[in-house]
C-alpha cells in the first residue's frame, strides 16, 4: 500500500472519530438540556398550588374587610342616604321622602356589585399588592412570575360568600411556563342570612307597621347566632 493511501485513511479515520465524538456530544447536550427543563418543569409545577395559596388568602384578608364594612353600612360600600356611627356611614334601610316611605334595603345582587366595587378599588387593590409583595417569596427561589391585571367578582350565599379572581399568572423558569388565570375562594361568613333578617324588618317597618321582634326571634333561627357567625367567620 502506498504512502498516499495510508494518510488518506489516517485522514478518514480521524474524521470518523471526530464526527462519532460530535454525536455523542450533542447528544449528551441533548439529554442534559432535556433533564434541566423536566427539572424546571417539576419545580414550576410545584409552586403553583403555593402561589394560589399566597394570592387567595391576601384576597382573603382585604374580603373580610370589606364584607364586615358592607355588612355594618347597611349593605353599602358607599351609602348616599345614611347615618354616621363612628367610622361607618350606615345607610338607612328605610326613609321617608315627600311623605312616601323608600325602602332603601339593596338585594343581594346589589350588595356583590357594592362589595366587587370595594374589592376592584384602587386602595384596596394596593392592600392586596402589598400583601402579595411582588411574589418576593418566591422569585428568590428562581421563578419568574409575569402577573396580568387582577379582577374579583362575588357571589353572595346564604352562609357563605363566593368570591372568582380573574389573574392571569406566567410562572416560568428556565425554557418552561405555566400558565394560572382563575382561582376561587369561600368565605363562610353567613351575610345572606343577614340579609333575610334585614329585609323582614325592613318590609314591615316601610309600611308603617311597627315589627315584633320578639316574636320574629321565637319564629326563626336566633339572631345572636348569626351575629357569632358574621363577626367570628
Amino acid at each position: 500500500m502506498k504512502r498516499g493511501q495510508v494518510t488518506i485513511f489516517i485522514i478518514l479515520g480521524l474524521i470518523l472519530v471526530i464526527i462519532i465524538g460530535l454525536v455523542f456530544f450533542l447528544r449528551s447536550r441533548e439529554t442534559e438540556e432535556d433533564i434541566n427543563v423536566q427539572s424546571d418543569e417539576r419545580f414550576v409545577t410545584s409552586q403553583i398550588e403555593p402561589i394560589k395559596t399566597l394570592v387567595v388568602d391576601c384576597v382573603d384578608q382585604e374580603s373580610t374587610k370589606g364584607l364586615k364594612i358592607i355588612g355594618k353600612q347597611g349593605g353599602y360600600y358607599d351609602p348616599v342616604k345614611y347615618e354616621r356611627v363612628g367610622d361607618f356611614k350606615v345607610a338607612y334601610g328605610c326613609y321617608i321622602s315627600s311623605g312616601n316611605r323608600i325602602n332603601n334595603l339593596p338585594l343581594l345582587a346589589q350588595i356583590s356589585d357594592e362589595f366587587d366595587e370595594y374589592m376592584n378599588s384602587e386602595t384596596t387593590r394596593n392592600e392586596i399588592e402589598r400583601c402579595i409583595d411582588n411574589f418576593k417569596f418566591f422569585t428568590e427561589r428562581g421563578l419568574s412570575i409575569t402577573p396580568g391585571s387582577r379582577q374579583i367578582e362575588s357571589d353572595i350565599q346564604f352562609n357563605k360568600v363566593g368570591i372568582s379572581i380573574d389573574y392571569p399568572l406566567v410562572i416560568s423558569r428556565g425554557e418552561y411556563s405555566a400558565n394560572v388565570d382563575k382561582m376561587f375562594s369561600e368565605i363562610y361568613i353567613g351575610l345572606g342570612k343577614l340579609h333575610k333578617i334585614a329585609s323582614d324588618i325592613v318590609n314591615v317597618e316601610c309600611t308603617g307597621t311597627r315589627f315584633d321582634i320578639d316574636q320574629y326571634i321565637k319564629q326563626n333561627e336566633p339572631i345572636g347566632t348569626i351575629e357569632m357567625q358574621y363577626y367570628q367567620g
